[in-house]
């Protein structure tokens, strides 16, 4: 069984892109080799149908320029926003849903509300509404165009909850949510987290940071001392700057489980590279590339490999495909749908050359892998099993077309990453940024990161730590300066 090969599993989740905005190119028919993918289409017919008003303009899928240096303001994704987008009907004929991504962000702006007083502070009306109903393709996505064509893309992978990052990651990680809106002040409500639940099933798991700052679940006062640890002594939560030695060395086992985090945007940091509004796509492409370039390093472990690549929610861009139904409580509140579908792809000598797997997943899915894979007949909880008789698909189902001998055939080349540092990547020549935004979650982040320093001062005198412990020393908390993302 192609699942029982599998002796490492990576989850790399990125930031707020939808699967239309970043691989719904793979089945245009300017693209070269076009896939068979439910993505866009050229047809005309196809584009109006979908297009979306905005203040009584027509805005249809239009293809965004890698070269383009203007960044993308971020589009709403939180709860009511993302109901407008998924709720309202397209100009027609044929589609009734995922028509209001352009006038919620629109309204975004000129709706916007002072989080402090709750009065109106509209701001300016975004100058390319049209750029929600974007996509990208080859050009601007090089790792994702060989991921894509070599490996197995999910096309009906959703996020799982109509929400925004907080409540879709703690899905990814638990399962469960018990919030809906973005903790802007204090901690994550204490739930469990896949961490856990390794633990309690003795795998081996670790996670690895990109950048100087911390892993998202610092924001639960449960693991902060754990990372703490961890950070000083090498235990499971590490810097990814370590990945490739600890990788190479065959002397030392290597854990079943491992999760690689990018730094993010929303938060504090330096060089965010998770794709996260308004930071470009380049840097989560440069990162992707060289973790596929670490693992076909090692052949011996890499042949016993699935990497997992996959987006915490849609960020308020354009997809065509309507939510699953699907009904989940999270928070005390029923959802009848998820949110809308993201990019997914399985990257492993276990899966098929471009293959395409079209049976519904979500977040969840992921626990249930590991679940099939390490658990045998237990279940990962009842919450997970519930959520797959509406899903159908499993991960592990797409691994069977590459039982016979697909295990076998050799890495390919590494991706030439040369092309992810020119100038036109504006992400590279950012100054660095050693301030959080002031949105919910990079005001909760910030804390995070000052709670982690005042709750382990021996942290400020680590050596890998500098960078952090300068940020902590030198800077004050920001200053919450949209709901945007916090609606109610």
């Amino acid at each position: 069984m192609a699942l029982q090969d599998i002796d490492h599993i990576f989850f790399v989740m990125l930031e707020n892109r939808s699967f239309d905005h970043m691989l719904g190119y793979l089945s245009l028919d300017e693209t070269a080799r076009p896939m068979a993918v439910d993505g866009l289409r050229s047809a005309k017919a196809w584009r109006d149908s979908f297009a979306n008003r905005g203040d009584g303009t027509l805005y249809p899928v239009n293809r965004l320029s890698a070269a383009r240096k203007a960044k993308i303001d971020d589009p709403p994704h939180g709860k009511a926003a993302i109901a407008q987008q998924i709720e309202t009907a397209p100009v027609g004929p044929g589609p009734t849903r995922m028509g209001g991504f352009v006038q919620s962000y629109i309204d975004s702006r000129t709706k916007a509300v002072d989080p402090k007083t709750g009065l109106p502070k509209p701001k300016p009306k975004p100058k390319r509404p049209g750029d929600v109903m974007g996509y990208y393709d080859a050009e601007a996505l090089p790792a994702f165009d060989v991921f894509a064509r070599n490996f197995c893309v999910c096309d009906r992978w959703f996020t799982p909850l109509p929400l925004g990052t907080q409540a879709n990651r703690l899905m990814a990680m638990g399962g469960e949510s018990k919030i809906i809106d973005n903790v802007g002040f204090g901690d994550f409500p204490d739930q469990d987290l896949v961490y856990s639940w390794l633990d309690r099933q003795k795998i081996a798991w670790r996670s690895y940071t990109w950048g100087g700052f911390v892993p998202f679940f610092t924001l639960m006062k449960r693991y902060r001392g754990r990372i703490a640890q961890s950070l000083v002594k090498d235990g499971e939560f590490r810097r990814y700057s370590r990945f490739q030695k600890h990788w190479q060395n065959m002397a030392e086992p290597f854990p079943s489980v491992v999760f690689i985090e990018p730094e993010y945007s929303d938060g504090p940091g330096f060089r965010p590279n998770d794709d996260h509004p308004p930071t470009g796509v380049a840097g989560g492409q440069a990162l992707l590339a060289d973790i596929y370039n670490v693992l076909i390093g090692n052949p011996a472990r890499w042949a016993k490999t699935l990497m997992i690549v996959t987006y915490d929610e849609h960020g308020g861009f354009f997809d065509h495909v309507p939510a699953h139904d699907l009904p989940t409580m999270a928070g005390g509140v029923l959802f009848a749908t998820t949110g809308p579908r993201v990019p997914a792809l399985l990257v492993s000598p276990h899966v098929g050359r471009g293959q395409v797997y079209s049976e519904p997943l979500d977040h969840t899915s992921f626990l249930q892998l590991l679940s099939d894979r390490f658990a045998g007949s237990a279940a990962y909880s009842k919450a997970v099993s519930d959520r797959q008789k509406h899903l159908k698909g499993r991960i592990a189902g797409a691994l069977g077309p590459a039982r016979s001998g697909a295990a076998a055939r050799p890495p390919l080349a590494l991706i030439e990453t040369k092309a992810f540092h020119s100038p036109v990547h504006e992400w590279l020549a950012n100054k660095p940024r050693v301030r959080a935004p002031g949105t919910p979650n990079g005001v909760a982040l910030d804390l995070a990161v000052r709670a982690l320093f005042e709750e382990n001062p021996r942290l400020a005198a680590h050596p890998d730590l500098g960078e952090m412990a300068a940020y902590v020393a030198t800077t004050r908390p920001p200053r919450l300066e949209t709901a945007d993302h916090i609606e109610t």
